[in-house]
């Protein structure tokens, strides 16, 4: 029976699944902690600068990290001491620039957060796919383990700090920073393997990664440009409030997540249009059985977990839950069209949702606050998701319908696959 779970467990799939289980929970319970101890008005800040940063540091990845899974399907050499040596230096520059920008301006805690916390993001996001196309598995229990001690560490800020706009920053940084160590230290000996000159490859790897990184601008925009329009016409205590809903909708958004990275590991080393349907399917079922749960049990959990002050929260989360099948089909088919060199498409599709996302923001926000933020998110999300569907279903000529639930044919596909192991 353990050797049957052992080899069940090494399926990248059902790992990469698990592994984002186990952070949906963790994450859900660091949310608890991290809005209680925060509060409102405190945590309202810290998502301005989160989403903020999710931005600037997609601008200042270059996209570099969308071209891995191309040029390691397709070159005949090993590509990664590349991709580090470059992702150094960018940390390297990038940092240099913070440090002239912070002494030379009188910058507000808003802008000296961001300056201090883009590079090290940006380094992160590289390093991070890197392993994650390498090693999904470990990436994955990497991720458990660090999302559990991210958790400890606000547990033990919560016991002996006040809660201040510094340690929510602290807070939201401290993950990424320690994967992103981790991960070098891994990939450190293949830092100085011998390859070709990165003057040669920074110009290549730019230029296929600018219509990835305008995608995930636009992808990332799609869901980050709410709370900065709300920024300034609202609170920070309703900002604070917003997030908290969006952060329990994020909550499923990482099960796609989770898949995505594993799909386009497979497409990269030659699975094809089929295997972007499969994981559409696992995706919406599973996300459906969460979402009647959320729906159900969501509104006396908030009322408990996080108090009267995040009041209106669970009308928000509602709102998002609406969008949430549409995120799946144009995370799952974006990837798909990076990983087969269609980022033009990607980028062009995307434009469109965010172009919507704004127009409605402008429209909703004054007429209905953090509610009408909401909306406008699941009517870009629609259409958005809309487009790819269109688009993926002509170009492979996979029908719609295989897109939809698990059906009686995955169930003896994996019937099969059991017996087997």
């Amino acid at each position: 029976m353990f050797s049957n779970i052992k080899k069940i467990l090494k399926n990248p799939y059902t790992f990469s699944v698990i592994s984002k289980i186990f952070g949906v929970l963790v994450g859900l319970l660091f949310t608890i902690f991290q809005s209680r101890y925060l509060g409102a008005e405190i945590k309202g800040q810290v998502a301005t600068v989160n989403s903020i940063v999710s931005i600037t540091s997609i601008i200042f990845g270059l996209g570099i990290y969308h071209a891995y899974p191309y040029f390691k399907r397709n070159s005949d050499t090993d590509v990664m001491p590349v991709f580090l040596k470059i992702s150094l230096l960018l940390l390297a520059v990038y940092t240099a620039i913070s440090a002239i920008a912070l002494l030379s301006f009188q910058l507000s805690p808003k802008n000296v957060a961001v300056f201090i916390i883009t590079p090290l993001l940006a380094y992160d996001g590289i390093v991070s796919y890197i392993t994650l196309i390498e090693v999904p598995n470990k990436r994955s229990a990497t991720d458990m383990a660090v999302n559990l001690a991210e958790l400890v560490l606000l547990i033990i800020l919560w016991i002996v700090a006040p809660p201040s706009f510094v340690i929510g920053v602290i807070v939201i940084t401290v993950k990424d920073v320690v994967k992103a160590l981790i991960f070098t230290f891994w990939w450190r000996k293949r830092i100085f393997v011998p390859s070709e000159s990165i003057r040669i490859w920074i110009p290549r790897l730019v230029k296929f990664g600018f219509f990835p990184m305008l995608s995930l601008l636009m992808t990332t925009l799609n869901y980050r440009v709410d709370v900065l329009m709300l920024n300034g016409r609202v609170t920070d205590a309703a900002i604070g409030v917003y997030s908290v809903g969006v952060l329990l909708a994020e909550r499923i958004w990482m099960i796609p997540d989770a898949m995505k990275g594993v799909m386009v590991s497979h497409i990269a080393k030659g699975k094809d249009a089929n295997e972007t349907a499969n994981v559409i399917r696992i995706c919406n079922t599973v996300c459906l059985v969460i979402i009647l749960g959320i729906v159900a049990l969501g509104k006396p959990f908030i009322d408990i977990a996080f108090g009267a002050e995040y009041n209106g929260a669970y009308q928000v989360t509602l709102i998002l839950l609406a969008g949430v099948f549409s995120m799946i089909y144009y995370k799952l088919i974006a990837s798909y069209n990076i990983a087969m060199g269609k980022q033009i498409v990607s980028f062009v599709l995307l434009s469109v949702g965010v172009v919507c996302n704004v127009i409605a923001n402008l429209i909703l926000i004054p007429m209905l606050g953090i509610y009408g933020a909401g909306i406008a998110s699941v009517i870009s999300y629609a259409i958005c998701s809309m487009l790819f569907i269109v688009y993926f279903c002509r170009t492979t000529k996979i029908p719609f319908r295989r897109m939809l639930f698990i059906d009686r044919a995955d169930y003896v596909r994996v019937k099969k696959w059991l017996k087997r192991k």
